[in-house]
């Protein structure tokens, strides 16, 4: 079983600051940014789960601030993957102009893990082509933030070579720092990985699966240096007296199926004062959330406060990220119509007057945009203790 602490553990023994002399800013995101994310498939996944992008748009709900995904699997530095039938040219050609036509302001690459298994010998190629990149992404005057690729794992490594696969891996990473050095630029140092005994990240020691992209939010953004706000609101009840309470932001989302125990979130934290002896049902807008004695309210032996798991502003958060992630979707869809080739390629004369349609998906995304402003901001809520018998009702 993996618990959080461990992140924190890990990142103090190995002495990865989140802000190094080459990006000594704070990290923060700007009302208006637009945020881009591009890589292979370590970035194409996570817009299935949205796990990275929901805790960036709740770490600072009153500000509007979009995200679009330009993952590609396969994808290398070079735009290889992206090329289709075409060359690899022409493959890089479309990697920069899908990153230019979204006018980011802020990118996010994560590369590095295919192009690791050219070994020792295509590492100079490598860190020649990347800056190239880097370069080519200047017009755009956008903040560039480098990624560490994700570690790979022995205990889901499917073929043989594992201790060699991970040194390459190793070494480019390392070279990629070094061009976040050079340049003066941030960079994220492996996260996705904890010391210890735990439940695999990734499904096939390569590829984060949905808990890989649930862990690795939080000590994605502590590496980035976002400074530490409150979630789960901690509310003190004096008696049976109501109180209305509206937190910073909102709690995590719910965690996903394969997730192990111990790694909950809590929608609140109550402590109830001045209770009479017997039991008390905590209530949230009238609903029932939790029941125990007065001693407990008043005494909780853990933390010193009672841990309320199931609430609103739980079933909040885990709707944004569902509407993050059909957002994603329809993007997708918009961005790499899988029948690409029958409208814009070499057979569109077969079906490229349907091309049209493709536009129709911005609508569609923009309708998400302002359900995703809507469900980031924390909204008040009523918290309750009374007698027990009357929780029932």
């Amino acid at each position: 079983m993996r618990k959080l602490g461990v992140v924190w553990l890990f990142i103090a023994l190995f002495g990865f600051a989140p802000a190094a002399a080459w990006a000594t800013e704070p990290f923060e995101l700007l009302d208006g940014d637009r945020v881009v994310f591009v890589g292979s498939t370590f970035i194409e996944r996570e817009q299935r789960y949205g796990y990275w992008e929901h805790l960036l748009t709740r770490w600072w709900p009153e500000r509007h601030i979009t995200f679009r995904n330009l993952g590609w699997s396969g994808d290398t530095v070079w735009g290889e993957a992206r090329a289709g039938f075409d060359t690899p040219r022409e493959g890089y050609r479309r990697l920069i102009e899908q990153i230019l036509a979204v006018k980011p302001t802020l990118v996010f690459l994560g590369y590095g893990t295919n192009e690791s298994f050219a070994g020792k010998a295509g590492l100079a190629k490598f860190q020649q082509q990347l800056n190239r990149l880097l370069d080519d992404l200047q017009s755009s005057k956008a903040k560039i933030v480098l990624m560490a690729p994700p570690m790979f794992e022995k205990d889901t490594w499917p073929a043989g070579s594992f201790g060699q696969r991970k040194a390459d891996l190793v070494v480019y990473t390392q070279a990629i720092r070094e061009v976040a050095e050079k340049r003066q630029i941030r960079f994220v140092p492996e996260f996705c990985q904890a010391s210890g005994p735990a439940t695999p990240l990734t499904d096939d020691g390569m590829h984060l699966g949905s808990y890989g992209y649930w862990f690795t939010a939080w000590p994605l953004t502590a590496l980035l240096g976002i400074k530490e706000r409150k979630s789960s609101v901690l509310v003190e009840l004096e008696g049976l007296a109501p109180m209305r309470v509206t937190g910073d932001m909102l709690v995590g989302p719910s965690l996903p199926p394969n997730a192990p125990q111990g790694n909950d979130q809590f929608d609140s934290l109550v402590i109830g004062r001045s209770l009479k002896p017997g039991k008390y049902t905590l209530k949230i807008d009238g609903r029932a959330a939790h029941t125990t004695d007065a001693d407990m309210w008043m005494h909780p032996p853990q933390f010193g406060r009672v841990s309320i798991r199931h609430g609103p502003s739980i079933e909040q958060s885990e709707k944004l990220r569902q509407t993050i992630v059909e957002k994603n979707r329809l993007f997708f869809n918009r961005f790499r119509p899988q029948n690409d080739t029958y409208l814009f390629g070499f057979r569109k004369q077969e079906q490229g007057q349907n091309a049209k349609e493709i536009g129709e998906f911005d609508p569609l995304v923009a309708k998400l945009e302002k359900e995703i402003a809507r469900l980031r901001k924390p909204v008040p809520h009523t918290y309750q203790l009374v007698p027990a018998e009357e929780g029932n009702k």
